[in-house]
């Protein structure tokens, strides 16, 4: 609870225009040592996103773009963009998001703090804490999920109340009131209702575990729409904490969901580095002509390197749909995974309600609340796509 505490406090700068206010020691004999700045490279990017680094300057998001802290990274409708950061951790941006790098650095003993924003939509990760102390933390607009080890998912929608979702390993999920963020310990401890509120959004933190969900209530995000302490009523604000509990729910991924965390492309660490050289050497303004030939040819066997892998990983999983077929008790529960359900006609009159897996060697590979079935194509009279717009489950 306390190192959560302290990361909330410490995000506090991610939405004050990223200035740190130092106070000063009593004695000072020797400077302390600033931690060494990171970097995060792209390692997959399809479709339409563009980085927006924090000295102005915009590119488009490609295989080898650097990103550090103060950077940000936004996905058009069909973009997808796959981080991977110093320490082996990697996530995915969803299309329609914008991610802010607050912080990717690290201390003296090799301990990283690796801080990023879902200003909006959606993101992916698999975590990899190398030591207990690392940090990995996702803030939103009104919630926060400190990451303990684990592949996980955050939805933030733009006015509406951040989602997480953990796969593996567990996340410290907590709401957010950014007006006391913005307060010392010392202003803070001064005012009873102050203290009072902080301890009440201290104590609302609930630990996700595998398989587990949360989502905030609208009442609890709305404690994150006050600009400055003087607007905020304490009153109000103290008792919707104390009401407004984070629920602790069943986490159901759906299939675009789960096939996302599963495909998260990751690199071992020398690919990494040549990626990162490659990228830097590319921005040099006296490469010869043959010479940039070069970088983009081993760029190019890079990239189709890793959507080769990309491509792998996606046919496993999709072969997995029907080879380990997840238990359905109903078409709700089929229509709640696909997010989709399919009407098959048969040409003897008779119907089979599921969702289409695959079609292949001539038959359709259909999900139904009863199991996997293969219907041949000679079979089929018609197919009626999205059925869950036509009927209700």
């Amino acid at each position: 609870m306390k190192a959560s505490k302290l990361t909330i406090i410490g995000l506090a700068i991610l939405f004050t225009g990223l200035t740190v206010c130092k106070k000063p020691d009593a004695e000072v004999t020797e400077a302390p040592k600033k931690p060494a700045d990171l970097s995060a490279v792209v390692v997959f990017a399809v479709g339409d996103s563009k980085i927006q680094h924090a000295d102005q300057t915009e590119e488009k998001a490609q295989l080898g773009s650097l990103l550090k802290t103060g950077d940000n990274v936004v996905t058009g409708d069909n973009g997808k963009v796959d981080i991977q950061f110093a320490d082996g951790s990697s996530i995915r941006i969803s299309p329609k998001s914008a991610i802010d790098f607050a912080r990717l650095s690290q201390d003296n003993a090799g301990t990283t703090d690796t801080q990023i924003a879902l200003v909006s939509g959606k993101v992916f990760a698999k975590v990899n804490k190398a030591k207990k102390e690392d940090n990995f933390t996702v803030v939103t607009p009104t919630a926060i999920a400190g990451v303990r080890g684990t592949s996980f998912i955050v939805e933030s929608a733009e006015g509406k109340p951040a989602k997480v979702k953990v796969v593996e390993g567990s996340v410290a999920f907590a709401p957010r009131v950014p007006a006391l963020e913005k307060l010392s310990e010392e202003e803070i401890s001064k005012n009873g209702d102050l203290k009072k509120l902080q301890e009440s959004i201290a104590k609302a933190e609930v630990i996700l575990e595998k398989d587990q969900a949360s989502t905030q209530s609208a009442k609890s995000a709305e404690l994150a729409k006050s600009a400055d302490i003087q607007s905020l009523d304490l009153s109000k604000a103290f008792k919707t904490s104390e009401k407004e509990k984070l629920v602790v729910e069943s986490a159901k991924l759906t299939k675009n969901e789960e096939q996302e965390i599963k495909t998260i492309v990751t690199v071992d660490k020398q690919t990494a580095q040549e990626i990162v050289k490659l990228s830097e050497s590319a921005q040099t303004e006296k490469l010869d002509e043959l010479k940039k030939q070069e970088i983009d040819t081993k760029k190019h066997e890079i990239e189709k390197e890793v959507a080769k892998r990309q491509e792998e990983e996606k046919k496993k999983f999709e072969d997995s749909l029907a080879s380990q077929p997840k238990d359905f008790k109903s078409k709700k529960d089929i229509v709640n995974y696909y997010e989709r359900i399919e009407k098959i006609v048969l040409v003897d009159g008779k119907t089979v309600i599921g969702a289409i897996i695959n079609q292949e060697n001539g038959q359709l590979i259909v999900h139904t609340e009863n199991g996997v079935k293969k219907i041949d194509m000679d079979n089929v009279e018609e197919v009626i796509y999205d059925l869950q717009q036509k009927s209700k489950f």
